[in-house]
């Protein structure tokens, strides 16, 4: 998901995506939009338990739709011989990982825990693979997460089993820094098992010498009503970037942008786009495989999560998402998305040509986002090859997974819609450069 910023330095070619915090998944812009709000001195002693909400619920800070999030507040240091674990169950979800955040500020990603990488409470090992589903635990088994007060290792095979590591202890009093965040994503439950997979929230336990403190009896509940007090009423801050004509796919550098609450497994691509300059945008990709409810015999799955999602430039807000789940897929495995007013719809954007459309949103502007969350080792397509190298053109970084997007007229689309992708395509950028 992606959640709320802090002001920080913002390059003029990324800045639109400096608000996104995962896109990533997602998180509740709650936490760092909380810490920055003034009459929360005091930091919490126990902690608050997660806070969980979808984009129905709280729809800011570019969230994808169909993900639930949740978000809890941890101490930022504890005393001598006291520890908090993370209790959960595997919920029936495409994916789900814990991780942990240091309060409101640019680049506060401190360590991620995927669903792949978590023991279950038998302690079978999980798949090696971490786009495809965990075998280490099946869906209702019990894992246990320990907190740990120290950076994650640089080495991941230094990394102890089942931790989460929170970063450093902060002993500074401050009164706009109460506490440290510890988010709970869940992306795309099956069918029937509602927001959370048919299990509950992760709870938090703290312990000490004098016992264990359950996070949701915690003796920081009037500190925790002040923070959701606080998140309830901001909303995100999107610095944005204006479209133009050239539009293109760009990815995000969580680096470089300094952006707030990541999702770690996650990386991500962005276009603004403005029907100033079209009515319809038209977005082309190679199919990715992912992991599907009934897994296809010789097929093994190259990213977790895939998702194409439209922001409102201004207020943050998801206007709705594309998924894996359901995509149309042309026969050249490529993937044809369009977006339109519906007013504007192409009497070709249908799925028996192949596409995949959408309605566009209430606002002229938007930003398009594509969420790749945990690509297989040595994918082609990995997103993480764009990020790192973010000025190199995706058709280097990305070979032929590089998306292509185009603004394109309805006399152009419905004359080669029916040609595939391709030809639609080449089409669409030639009749807009003209």
């Amino acid at each position: 998901m992606i959640l709320p910023i802090s002001a920080v330095r913002i390059r003029p070619a990324t800045a639109l995506l400096s608000g996104l915090l995962t896109l990533g998944a997602a998180l509740a812009a709650t936490p760092a939009q909380a810490q920055l709000l003034p009459g929360l001195s005091g930091a919490v002693a126990v902690g608050c338990p997660f806070r969980v909400y979808t984009a129905e619920q709280k729809n800011t800070g570019f969230l994808d739709d169909t993900a639930t999030y949740g978000v809890a507040q941890i101490p930022l240091s504890l005393p001598a011989g006291a520890s908090i674990r993370i209790e959960g169950k595997y919920p029936k979800v495409r994916y789900f990982s814990l991780q942990s955040y240091d309060g409101a500020q640019g680049g506060n990603f401190i360590d991620a825990m995927a669903d792949a990488r978590i023991k279950s409470i038998n302690g079978v090992i999980t798949t090696a693979n971490v786009a495809e589903l965990p075998t280490g635990g099946a869906p209702g088994d019990s894992y246990t997460l320990t907190l740990r007060y120290q950076n994650p290792p640089s080495n991941p095979a230094q990394r102890l089993p089942n931790v989460l590591y929170v970063g450093t202890p902060f002993t500074q009093m401050l009164t706009t820094r109460v506490a440290r965040q510890i988010s709970y994503r869940i992306y795309l439950p099956n069918p029937g098992q509602g927001f959370l997979g048919g299990e509950e929230v992760p709870r938090l336990i703290y312990s000490d010498r004098s016992g264990e403190t359950d996070f949701r009896n915690t003796p920081d509940a009037k500190k925790c009503a002040r923070i959701e007090a606080a998140s309830d009423a901001s909303q995100t801050v999107n610095p944005g970037v204006l479209p133009n004509r050239n539009i293109k796919f760009e990815p995000i550098s969580r680096t470089a942008d300094k952006i707030a609450y990541p999702n770690g497994d996650s990386n991500y691509l962005r276009a603004a786009a403005s029907l100033m300059y079209g009515k319809i945008v038209v977005v082309r990709a190679k199919r990715m495989v992912t992991p599907l409810l009934l897994p296809l015999i010789g097929q093994t799955a190259e990213t977790r999560y895939l998702s194409l999602c439209q922001y409102e430039s201004v207020k943050s807000s998801v206007v709705s998402c594309f998924t894996d789940r359901g995509l149309i897929v042309q026969p050249d495995d490529y993937v044809v998305y369009a977006m339109s007013p519906t007013q504007n719809r192409p009497s070709k954007a249908l799925p028996k040509f192949g596409i995949n459309w959408k309605p566009w949103g209430d606002t002229p502007a938007q930003l398009l986002v594509l969420r790749q969350i945990l690509a297989a080792p040595g994918f082609a397509g990995d997103y993480a090859r764009a990020v790192a190298r973010p000025t190199t053109a995706l058709t280097t970084t990305l070979g032929a997974y590089a998306p292509e997007i185009s603004y394109c007229d309805a006399e152009t689309f419905n004359a080669y819609a029916p040609s595939g992708g391709e030809l639609l395509m080449a089409a669409c950028k030639l009749a807009t450069s003209r």
